[in-house]
């Protein structure tokens, strides 16, 4: 379609994103309304569709047939992903937050924690609508962007720790809005500042989780979006105390340090 094809820096889908992002998020939280409101919803679902939206646009614009077929193999190819990765991809998440709730038991937190949250509860007899819910809502659209594209891009021009950190800062900035908007969940944490501090901090080092995850696959979208998918579904199913909260930051960041350690060649 478009014949010519053009330069495009890698570092304009920051821009691009965040504007096209917060123009519809900030006009939900303008409305004083919330999720039960049809307009609100269509104007997060719109702002949600935004990475992948910049990203395929800039790939029509900059890039050969050869890259197009070579972006959706990564998205579709299970085989590109290695058994231990898909180990790592399931598990990582449930292993870390039930581990931070065992310990958490130790400091006095409740093992109440460990039941799930009663919507998860109410869900399971359509348990197959609530997964296709969470991999759509998220990771398949944040992950054709954030990884899919970007962070492909980002790889020859820094080190994978770096193109990690700069994703990270500007995946926190992306959610800022969404701490505004009545009923959504990241709202519960805007009036406390722990579990915001929380919440903003293990972004980075899941973000070097991710990068690990992507090169180590063969430049996997899916293992990204499998990763992210289970993160969102594990933060669903359990409902934690500040404390414990912590204690899954502070193990994703071991993990994360464990993984940069070994993969030295990958993060320098």
């Amino acid at each position: 379609m478009f014949s010519k094809k053009i330069h495009i820096n890698p570092f304009l889908y920051i821009p691009f994103v965040l504007a096209l992002t917060w123009i519809p998020w900030l006009l939900a939280v303008s409305t004083g309304r919330g999720l039960e409101n049809l307009a609100v919803k269509v104007l997060l679902l719109g702002g949600l569709l935004v990475p992948a939206v910049v990203a395929l646009a800039f790939i029509l614009l900059g890039e050969e047939a050869e890259y197009h077929w070579d972006y959706w193999r990564r998205v579709f190819d299970p085989t590109l992903i290695s058994r231990g990765s898909y180990r790592l991809i399931f598990f990582l998440p449930l292993v870390i937050t039930v581990m931070a709730i065992l310990v958490s038991f130790l400091l006095g937190e409740s093992l109440d924690q460990l039941r799930l949250v009663p919507q998860v509860r109410a869900h399971i007899p359509s348990i197959l609508v609530f997964i296709f819910y969470t991999f759509f809502i998220g990771p398949f659209p944040e992950e054709l962007g954030w990884r899919g594209y970007w962070l492909d891009k980002l790889q020859s021009r820094m080190s994978g720790l770096r193109a990690s950190l700069l994703i990270a800062a500007v995946w926190a900035l992306w959610h800022i809005p969404l701490f505004m908007v009545k009923g959504y969940p990241l709202q519960a944490k805007a009036d406390q500042p722990l579990l915001l501090g929380f919440y903003f901090l293990d972004l980075f080092p899941k973000s070097v989780i991710f990068t690990y995850l992507f090169f180590r696959n063969q430049r996997s979208t899916l293992a990204a979006i499998l990763f992210h998918f289970m993160i969102n579904f594990t933060g669903q199913l359990f409902e934690l105390t500040p404390i414990t909260e912590g204690l899954v930051t502070a193990l994703y960041l071991l993990a994360a340090i464990f993984i940069a350690v070994r993969n030295k060649e990958m993060f320098k």
